[in-house]
């Protein structure tokens, strides 16, 4: 299986930040979790197959409950639409926000998911404004084009890999 990303709206991020407490950056770790819990989401599965994810979080310190999307070409988790019902008990101290929407029906379903091995998390990201020539840019767009993918996300591929061979001199 090739890399399996995570996927989602900075806009949306920000909303089920702001709502539920918990960054989608933080969701995803709830698929690390090697006795993660996969269930069906049947009442909100209509035009495409939604699913919960049941995990822990990154400290190990409380459960994520995160609504996803699951896109097999390319190998993807997408939250998806309006707000996953992330929670989190961050720690003891600090007093959890849930989310006021009712799970609804589930069905327990086998794990279909990569192996937490097989994941690769999405950074978090700073966004910047950069001048590229234009032969740059038509360069990355003709080789995106032919991977079915973005070129802004092959340019910042490109600059994370040169960092990390950087980092390792």
């Amino acid at each position: 299986m090739s890399e399996t990303n995570f996927e989602w709206d900075e806009g949306k991020n920000t909303a089920n930040l702001r709502k539920h407490g918990v960054s989608f950056y933080e969701a995803q770790h709830a698929f690390l979790d090697e006795n993660r819990v996969i269930a069906e989401d049947l009442n909100h599965s209509q035009s495409e197959q939604r699913y919960y994810c049941f995990g822990l979080n990154q400290e190990g310190t409380g459960v994520l409950t995160v609504r996803f999307t699951y896109r097999s070409v390319p190998f993807a988790f997408v939250f998806s639409v309006g707000a996953i019902g992330a929670e989190a008990k961050r720690s003891m101290n600090k007093q959890i926000r849930y989310s006021d929407e009712p799970l609804g029906e589930v069905k327990l379903i086998s794990d279909f998911l990569p192996s937490p091995k097989e994941l690769a998390l999405k950074n978090e990201q700073t966004k910047v404004t950069i001048s590229l020539s234009s032969e740059s840019v038509a360069f990355f767009k003709e080789e995106a084009k032919k991977h079915h993918m973005q070129y802004q996300k092959m340019i910042r591929q490109l600059l994370d890999e040169y960092v990390a061979q950087q980092k390792t001199r």
